[in-house]
């Protein structure tokens, strides 16, 4: 039998592949190679089901928070290392992002799905805030900065990708964050 995981992941892969506007039951069910009543076993409406799927994309976001939390050898690295995940440097992070985009259009409209934006921007500040922790500095205001610039230089990564290289942004973010972490 299907997992609730495996539908997810169905769904995940036809955001990246053809974007939100294509999901639907039917597609999903196609996409994971079984019949509706098997998506709708697990999910009985569509926004049940988009609402599960942001919750996984969230998670696996968070899970790699946690692993670079655990390697990194400082409070510096430690954010340098989180914004970065958050740009498209790689296949899999790309197709985080387009998930992520799409999700956070829709969560404009959707009370549920604001929820989980919500909850997940205020982790990564406040994940960011503690990382730039110093006396008399305003780290939230700082983290607050950095995560736009981060998520900025993602969106602009994955729309205009001849005009802002991974090189480029890279190189943007660490100077963002010298000024940051200067003595750290």
């Amino acid at each position: 039998m299907i997992s609730a995981d495996d539908l997810t992941d169905a769904l995940m892969r036809l955001v990246v592949e053809r974007g939100l506007d294509a999901v639907s039951i039917r597609t999903v069910a196609a996409e994971a190679g079984v019949s509706i009543g098997a998506v709708q076993y697990h999910f009985a409406t569509k926004d049940d089901l988009l609402l599960a799927a942001y919750e996984r994309a969230i998670d696996r976001v968070a899970l790699r928070a946690q692993a670079i939390a655990a390697r990194a050898s400082d409070p510096g690295e430690y954010v340098r290392l989180l914004l970065r995940e958050l740009l498209p440097l790689d296949d899999a992070r790309e197709a985080e992002l387009r998930v992520a985009v799409a999700f956070t259009a829709r969560s404009v409209h959707s009370p549920r799905l604001t929820a989980l934006y919500t909850e997940g921007y205020r982790a990564l500040v406040d994940a960011v805030a503690g990382g730039l922790a110093a006396p008399g500095f305003d780290s939230r205001r700082a983290a607050v900065q950095a995560v736009a610039m981060a998520d900025g230089l993602a969106w602009h990564m994955l729309c205009a990708p001849d005009v802002l290289t991974a090189d480029a942004a890279l190189a943007a973010l660490d100077a963002h964050l010298d000024t940051l972490l200067p003595d750290r």
